[in-house]
């Protein structure tokens, strides 16, 4: 179905998912909702575009509609996680890392308990600790935990086979050897409720258990027991307490946190396990077009939707309506009770800051670059004056030699960087002669009379490469045309000898702009500048070649311009047809050794 107004009330109003789709019948966004008919009506009113500007980026590209009705919520919630994973949708967020992260694996019902690393959580009665976004962190954390911890982390086969002479762990005092029984099952037992107690945060009263033992040991006599112990208190206090951050709570809990500025959205995670914060990971996402709500909601349901790790409790920075219905389906999931909730006050504000924090941190490391562009066009707006920050500028030049092969380029740089989709080369069609003022005329007329056309937007500023006179041809064409409010308008003209740096004329001012010799702003108006000029030559220099070829080539007998057209894409220049053999001509589409024959001896005078 089309995507207007009297079709869209045809739609049911009932709980479902929808699918806004572009001309060619790709979904580029999917959504959930309750009320199916008011969530797709929403999109077509102006009051959406005031409050979501970003709405926009989103229907421009919007021609149909399709959906799906759901018996409930959860069911939509289940059907929108899955139909983004397979459609991958261009404004819906998307979990392109979907890996399961590391974790620490430890089961109690064996009888020498094994420490290992897995990215598979099971419900097969083991204990989980994780998961860790760095692997590296985990590998030294659990070499660190041997250390204090001797617990083997050997496969059952390699345990078997060391039953006369342990393995190179129990020398280097990594694990305490009951494959070839230096340990019996109470004294491992021991270590294992130790770690489990570590696991679980409780690192306090692992000391005091480890002091007590270490001056049993001691009052017995058992004086290497003893110095383990010590080692054991030393090597607590000095590493691990120090890594984490502890919290009161000892539940395994994710705190999410949440910034965003336009369509740019990044997401931090951070792991609290048993108390502790023991890692974190980020997310981007450039194409984020709907609410902070609905784009929330799309990220737990994609990060949590696979065999990833859930924790009992997840604590998110906003309020979700109907978030109970992902609480439910997680908890279904897990086979327990999974709690979502957004606090309002004491400890658990502190940690929703704390993520929300890393979030911003993360933002500004990942777009440094970006940033520092947009604060360099925002002083080229005041320096020049401009009516509108200068996202996109596109540059005009002129190259030709004495009139002839006159050709023009258009560079676009968006957010101070090149955008090279959006390039175009023209060919001058109706000016005679050496005349880059008329040439200049019929290029911008060309390009602006296509200013409401898709893919031809206007851009913010337009700059062209010369002085007052070349300004004012741009004056006068985007007053004809309609653009003089819409568009700013700027020239940049090389300074003279001696060290004059160049200056800029901007349409309303007298005088040009002169800015210091080592302005960043000026840099980035000749780097703009000179990759037009680079472009034109490239372009110019390209022509001249083929127009010198086909003039060499004219008078050939039997050479038409189908032939010319041939040669030229084949061998390119004179020279590499001058070296060629006959027969190698010959074998270029439309000629023939007759013809080829011919070409030679023309070619030899």
């Amino acid at each position: 179905m089309s995507f207007s107004r009297e079709k869209v009330k045809l739609i049911p109003q009932s709980t479902g998912v929808y699918l806004l789709k572009d001309a060619k019948g790709r979904s580029i966004y999917i959504g959930k909702a309750k009320n199916l008919r008011s969530r797709i009506l929403s999109y077509l009113s102006e009051g959406e575009f005031t409050q979501r500007p970003q709405i926009m980026y989103l229907m421009k590209d919007v021609v149909d509609v399709d959906y799906f009705v759901t018996r409930n919520e959860r069911e939509a919630l289940v059907l929108e996680n899955s139909l983004i994973k397979q459609k991958k949708p261009r404004y819906n967020i998307r979990l392109r890392d979907d890996k399961n992260y590391l974790s620490l694996r430890l089961d109690p019902r064996e009888t020498f308990p094994r420490l290992s690393l897995t990215r598979r959580v099971l419900k097969d009665g083991a204990i989980y600790y994780g998961p860790f976004a760095s692997a590296d962190a985990l590998k030294k954390a659990k070499r660190l935990i041997h250390k204090i911890f001797p617990l083997r982390d050997c496969t059952d086969e390699k345990f078997r086979r060391h039953a006369a002479r342990p393995c190179l762990n129990y020398y280097m005092s990594l694990c305490l050897g009951p494959c070839a029984g230096k340990s019996g099952e109470e004294g491992y037992g021991n270590v294992v409720k130790q770690l489990r107690m570590f696991l679980k945060g409780e690192k306090k009263r692992i000391i005091k258990l480890l002091r007590d033992n270490m001056k049993k040991a001691s009052d017995d006599m058992k004086y290497e027991d003893a110095a383990n112990y010590r080692d054991q208190i030393r090597l607590l206090g000095k590493n691990l307490d120090r890594q984490m951050f502890v919290t009161p709570n000892t539940k395994d809990k994710d705190v999410v946190g949440f910034y965003r500025e336009g369509q740019k959205v990044e997401f931090s995670v951070l792991f609290f396990r048993g108390g502790s914060l023991v890692d974190k990971t980020d997310y981007s996402f450039k194409n984020a077009t709907g609410e902070d709500q609905e784009i929330l909601g799309e990220f737990l349901s994609q990060f949590y939707g696979g065999n990833r790790f859930v924790p009992q409790e997840i604590i998110i920075p906003l309020d979700i309506e109907r978030i109970q219905n992902t609480a439910g389906w997680l908890s279904e999931k897990q086979g327990r009770k999974v709690h979502i909730s957004t606090p309002e006050r004491g400890e658990k504000v502190k940690e929703v800051e704390l993520a929300n924090r890393n979030s911003l941190e993360s933002f500004h490391r990942k777009y440094a670059d970006e940033l520092k562009e947009v604060d360099l066009l925002e002083r080229i707006k005041l320096s020049l004056h401009l009516s509108r920050l200068p996202l996109t500028i596109e540059c005009f030049d002129i190259s030709n030699t004495q009139g002839a092969t006159a050709v023009a380029s258009m560079v676009k740089f968006e957010n101070g960087a090149p955008f090279k989709e959006g390039y175009k080369r023209f060919k001058i069609k109706n000016v005679q002669g050496p005349n880059d003022y008329a040439s200049m005329h019929e290029v911008l007329s060309r390009r602006l009379a296509r200013g409401e056309q898709k893919g031809w937007e206007v851009p913010d500023l337009i700059l062209i490469d010369g002085g007052k006179g070349q300004l004012n041809i741009g004056q006068k064409i985007l007053s004809e045309l309609g653009y003089l409010e819409k568009v700013d308008l700027a020239s940049i003209a090389k300074g003279k000898e001696g060290g004059e740096s160049d200056k800029i004329y901007v349409y309303g001012r007298k005088n040009p702009i002169i800015f210091s010799r080592n302005s960043e702003a000026l840099f980035l108006l000749m780097r703009i500048r000179d990759e037009a000029h680079r472009f034109a030559i490239t372009y110019h220099k390209k022509l001249r070649g083929k127009k010198a070829l086909a003039s060499e080539l004219d008078g050939v007998p039997g050479i038409g311009v189908k032939r010319k057209k041939e040669l030229i894409k084949r061998f390119g220049t004179i020279s590499k047809i001058r070296e060629e053999t006959v027969d190698e001509i010959a074998s270029v589409p439309g000629l023939n050794k007759k013809l080829a024959e011919e070409l030679k001896r023309h070619l030899s005078h």
